[in-house]
């Protein structure tokens, strides 16, 4: 289970500028942890969906939800910091991340739509007593 923590920021007493330091110092190491949960989180999922071995989605999009909740949270108590280089780099690693994580869905996605078309043809023509046939159709188009 992923964990999620409280951002735990020094109080402003004494020396401003020390404090204020620390303050943003702390707000990149959750910003920091935030993004390699998520990451572990992505990748996780991922290697599940490769392996084609059994996922709860709805576990994952849970988890996936408070995950960004959170990092949407971290990145707005950065604020400016939330901009520079080393912030950067982590989102945009996060953002391979989650470009594998969705082709790799997309995959599946695309194999349980041919899956179900299969199962719906099955059935129509289990059903069906072939009065209404498409070769029947054909053929009285073609007259």
């Amino acid at each position: 289970m992923m964990e999620f923590t409280k951002i735990k920021l020094p109080r402003r007493t004494g020396n401003a500028a020390v404090t204020d330091v620390a303050r943003v110092q702390a707000l990149r190491e959750a910003f920091s942890q935030t993004v390699e949960r998520i990451e572990r989180l992505v990748d996780l999922e991922t290697a599940t969906l490769e392996q084609y071995r059994p996922i709860d989605f709805s576990e994952f999009n849970h988890r996936k939800s408070h995950a960004i909740l959170e990092l949407s949270r971290s990145l707005r108590a950065l604020g400016s910091e939330a901009h520079d280089d080393s912030a950067r780099g982590m989102l945009e690693r996060l953002g391979g991340k989650l470009e594998r994580n969705l082709a790799t869905l997309e995959i599946h996605l695309k194999a349980v739509r041919q899956v179900c078309a299969v199962i719906s043809r099955a059935i129509q023509s289990e059903e069906s007593d072939g009065t209404y046939s498409s070769s029947i159709n054909r053929r009285y188009e073609q007259s």
